[in-house]
């Protein structure tokens, strides 16, 4: 089960003033009493939408007032894209008056605007607001969270930073971050090592060589006969599946080889 959140905690997460959590538990989005992260992801929604007005409405802000059809659509969708593992850091909750939608891939996002032209629309990005939760604050759906971090030492005297991820059990994702490619020696001493912290688990090893400016990114698996083979990846892909702490990994650290 999440965590609990305190209503100060909860409010300053999402950004907001602390009586939006008492507004949401008005009219019964949140309860006080079980906030965790999905509910920071509601309220944010819930204080967007309240202070939504489309053109030609009129609306007074101190005028106490239910929540209209399309202002719980969009509620209840973001709670949904908290828990749906589809959800990547790219999603996007659109909101129209006549209903909401929820697209993951820029394919997605072209089809929604061209097929409402013609309509009134905002775009919440529901993807990242969910990245920006901090890991205490997990919801259903989450990125993956780093569970081992060491540094090797390479037969060059050089070293290789690793930074193991895992959401699912016996499965764990090794970044190895290197100034230069790693040869077959270093891949088996990365997997050695890391399966020493966390046995009977398989190991997937991704390579981040060069800069922290200019990495490139590789999967590394070995082939009977042909030895290790490197498969580009791309950092878009990654940043779908792991979110943000990509962009952290390193910078914890003062440089990778010295």
């Amino acid at each position: 089960m999440p965590p609990y959140v305190p209503p100060a905690v909860a409010a300053n997460v999402a950004k907001l003033n602390r009586s939006w959590v008492s507004k949401a538990v008005a009219v019964g989005l949140v309860n006080p009493s079980t906030l965790d992260g999905e509910d920071v992801v509601v309220l944010r929604v819930f204080a967007f939408v309240d202070q939504l007005v489309w053109p030609g409405a009129k609306r007074s802000r101190s005028e106490a007032r239910a929540m209209e059809p399309w202002q719980s659509l969009a509620v209840n969708a973001a709670r949904d894209a908290a828990r749906d593992p589809a959800t990547r850091l790219d999603s996007t909750l659109w909101i129209a008056q006549d209903g909401v939608t929820v697209t993951h891939d820029q394919a997605g996002h072209t089809d929604f605007v061209l097929s409402h032209l013609q309509s009134m629309f905002v775009a919440v990005p529901i993807g990242a607001w969910i990245a920006e939760l901090p890991p205490n604050m997990e919801t259903i759906f989450h990125w993956p969270r780093e569970i081992l971090s060491q540094t090797i030492r390479r037969t060059d005297h050089s070293s290789v930073e690793l930074h193991v991820f895992s959401t699912i059990p016996q499965l764990a994702t090794a970044f190895a971050l290197c100034r230069s490619p790693l040869s077959p020696d270093d891949y088996a001493t990365v997997k050695r090592q890391v399966s020493a912290e966390l046995p009977a688990t398989s190991i997937r090893v991704v390579e981040r060589a060069g800069s922290s400016a200019s990495p490139l990114w590789h999967e590394l698996y070995e082939v009977p006969k042909s030895g290790l083979v490197r498969n580009p990846l791309d950092q878009r892909s990654l940043l779908d599946e792991f979110g943000p702490s990509i962009n952290m990994l390193g910078q914890k650290t003062s440089g990778q080889d010295r």
